[in-house]
């Protein structure tokens, strides 16, 4: 089996509100930018195109879904024409029960081809979202990857499982930009995502809502948790990267001492 090609992605942080159109038409603009700078793929934060219910809107009750539903297809229609892989985060609305905070996976065809709906759940988004159950991965030119959403960070099992599968990029959405300082997140979510990075020796692109006070700017770091680029604070930026797994070799990899198998402590 030929080694995986280098894979140049773009991750992409803008001011996320709940003015769907708005949001879409910042995602397009990212979407045309990061095509024009070679990306083969394209990230976008959580709930980019849908807005963060309970932060950008009380409540999902009497939400717009046909605008949703709308905005999203234009959104395909253009991955379609720049043969752009597209995550997208956005909310699905499921047929019973609540919705999903979701990333699409959209395909260079402009189909969705999978959907991760996050996990890990913090009190106020029950109030409005069911939580999802499943890793979801995809292989792009032989580079592995998983998607993951913003609270899903402080769980080191779900890291674990998405390298049992043997991925090597985890693509990581979040929305942690807020109007007050956190002091404590701003110290807690950095160091986490070094640590899950180093960990589990893998990729992982985090990037981040802007338009507040940003806990951590959209970053990718290094599988020994080193940052390898990084956006500048508090502003829209498109961070364009190539990931070659064949440096991968240069680093220390702690997972390379483990057995084939990692051992289920139960």
């Amino acid at each position: 089996m030929p080694p995986p090609s280098p894979l140049t992605l773009a991750t992409c942080q803008f001011d996320v509100s709940g003015d769907v159109r708005a949001n879409a038409r910042a995602i397009r603009r990212q979407m045309r930018v990061a095509a024009r700078r070679g990306a083969r793929l394209v990230h976008f934060s959580e709930a980019a195109l849908s807005g963060y219910a309970g932060a950008d809107f009380e409540s999902l009750d009497g939400y717009d879904w046909a605008l949703l539903a709308d905005e999203t297809r234009r959104i395909r229609d253009l991955a379609a024409e720049l043969e752009l892989c597209t995550v997208l985060g956005s909310t699905h609305r499921q047929r019973e029960g609540k919705p999903t905070n979701c990333l699409y996976l959209i395909d260079p065809r402009g189909r969705i081809a999978k959907r991760y709906d996050k996990c890990f759940l913090i009190p106020r988004d029950r109030e409005h979202y069911a939580p999802g159950s499943c890793v979801v991965t995809h292989t792009i030119d032989g580079v592995k990857f998983a998607l993951l959403i913003c609270f899903d960070f402080r769980f080191p099992e779900i890291w674990r499982a998405c390298l049992r599968r043997r991925c090597r990029v985890v693509l990581f959405s979040s929305y942690q930009a807020q109007p007050k300082q956190n002091r404590l997140m701003e110290h807690v979510a950095p160091a986490t995502l070094t640590t899950r990075a180093s960990e589990n020796f893998i990729h992982v692109v985090a990037n981040n809502t802007s338009g507040g006070r940003q806990w951590y700017n959209t970053r990718i770091h290094r599988p020994d948790g080193s940052i390898a680029a990084e956006s500048p604070w508090n502003k829209p930026h498109v961070l364009v990267h190539t990931i070659d797994l064949a440096q991968d070799a240069s680093l220390y990899n702690p997972i390379g001492s483990l057995p084939h198998r990692l051992p289920d402590f139960g």
